[in-house]
């Protein structure tokens, strides 16, 4: 049986945390063993001509391939252990 706090947990998360939670879970569970999953941390450019930080992040991705493409999806801007 799950925990009631994971399930309060999750009930307060966004679409986005919840994607987030699902590509890592998926992994952890090997759900894709087709699929090699890495994460990656980046820096981004904004692209704004006055900003003075730039590049912003760390940033976080997870990177694949799937049916011949080569797939991102954002993590966020820290990653717990995987």
């Amino acid at each position: 049986m799950i925990d009631k706090d994971i399930l309060e947990g999750l009930a307060e998360l966004n679409e986005t945390d919840l994607k987030r939670i699902k590509l890592l879970v998926d992994n952890k569970l090997n759900l894709h063993k087709d699929i090699n999953v890495s994460y990656r941390s980046k820096n981004i450019k904004c692209g704004k001509e006055s900003c003075q930080k730039c590049p912003h992040g760390p940033y976080w991705y997870a990177e694949w391939t799937e049916n011949g493409k080569r797939r991102t999806k954002y993590l966020g801007k820290t990653l717990s252990e995987v």
